[in-house]
């Protein structure tokens, strides 16, 4: 089995210590301890701890994955479809998650980094509300409020809502979990019954 190169290393250890510790308290040192690698490489790689925060959301943030989402025929499926992602990704990345929330929350320069790549998935979520409501399909009384909600759903952390010990939630797979929170906003957007906006 090939060993992984320092800078994949490098990466999975930031994210661990900025997650556990927040960026400001995360040293490269400390970085470079729990990556087995030399101090020398952050520069090389990366050209300083700034440059470690960025490539780990170009590492691990799921451009990709939303980008190759292409819109189909029914704004709900293709909603349906976000919601699916972004859980499994939120499921697989629960460090870039916390990263994401401790940024946003201390108001940082970090944050426009993040909004690089929260922007696909917000562009992405603005067209399918735009589409479901001029089909008719939505109803909701401002995109914007909406938007800012089922983001919020999207990018939440589970860890701040402690479920443990819960078991009709500790059963459910990563496939449930996402089907649940794709009926739930679907039915949101959908409206309340006899057309009324929510």
């Amino acid at each position: 089995m090939m060993k992984e190169d320092a800078r994949v290393r490098m990466l999975r250890a930031a994210k661990k210590l900025f997650a556990k510790h927040g960026f400001e308290k995360t040293t490269i040192r400390q970085i470079c301890e729990e990556a087995c690698a030399n101090v020398a490489l952050v520069s090389y790689h990366f050209g300083g701890k700034d440059g470690v925060f960025a490539a780990i959301f170009n590492e691990y943030f799921p451009d990709r994955d939303i980008k190759s989402l292409e819109p189909g025929p029914d704004p709900e499926a293709d909603l349906r479809l976000l919601v699916r992602e972004m859980t499994l990704f939120r499921r697989r990345e629960p460090e870039l998650i916390a990263i994401i929330q401790q940024e946003m929350a201390l108001r940082s320069p970090r944050r426009e980094i993040i909004q690089s790549h929260k922007s696909l998935i917000q562009v992405r979520l603005r067209e399918c509300l735009e589409r479901g409501r001029a089909e008719g399909r939505f109803r909701f009384r401002s995109l914007e409020a909406t938007q800012l909600f089922v983001m919020g759903a999207l990018l939440a952390n589970p860890s701040m809502i402690d479920m443990n010990g819960v078991p009709e939630v500790e059963r459910l797979s990563v496939e449930e979990i996402a089907e649940h929170l794709a009926a739930f906003v679907v039915a949101a957007v959908r409206g309340l019954p006899g057309g009324e906006e929510v």
